[in-house]
C-alpha cells in the first residue's frame, strides 16, 4: 500500500514502470537482447508514451534491437499530448509508427474505453 501506480509492480515477467520518461524502453531492447542471448523463444514489449517518443534514449534502443536482431516489440501508446504538450506542437514527424528505418512500424487504432 502506498505506492503509486504500476511504477512498484515487478514479477518475473513484468517490470513496472521508470521514474524517467522513455527509461523503460532500453531496458525493454536489455530484456530482449537477453531473451535471444538465451535463445528461450520469448519477446520482450516495451511500451512508452508519445511524450518520450523524441528522446534520443529510444532511437538507441531502436538501433541496438535492429542491430542484434532481438525479439522487442515497441510500442507507443499515442494520446497526442506529452506533459500537457500537443505531439504536434512538440514533434516535426507525429506519426511515430514511422520513425523506426531498420524497425518496422504499423499503426493500430485501439478506441475503446476503460
Amino acid at each position: 500500500k502506498g505506492k503509486g501506480g504500476r511504477m512498484h509492480m515487478y514479477t518475473e515477467t513484468l517490470f513496472g514502470g521508470n521514474g524517467i520518461v522513455g527509461a523503460q524502453v532500453p531496458v525493454g531492447a536489455g530484456i530482449a537482447f537477453a531473451h535471444s542471448y538465451k535463445e528461450d523463444g520469448k519477446v520482450c514489449i516495451a511500451l512508452y508514451g508519445d511524450g518520450a517518443a523524441n528522446q534520443g534514449q529510444i532511437f538507441e534502443a531502436f538501433n541496438l534491437a535492429a542491430l542484434f536482431k532481438s525479439p522487442c516489440m515497441f510500442t507507443c501508446e499515442n494520446n497526442h499530448y506529452g506533459m500537457g504538450t500537443s505531439d504536434v506542437r512538440a514533434a516535426a514527424n507525429p506519426h511515430y509508427y514511422t520513425r523506426g528505418d531498420a524497425v518496422p512500424g504499423i499503426k493500430v487504432r485501439n478506441y475503446s474505453s476503460y
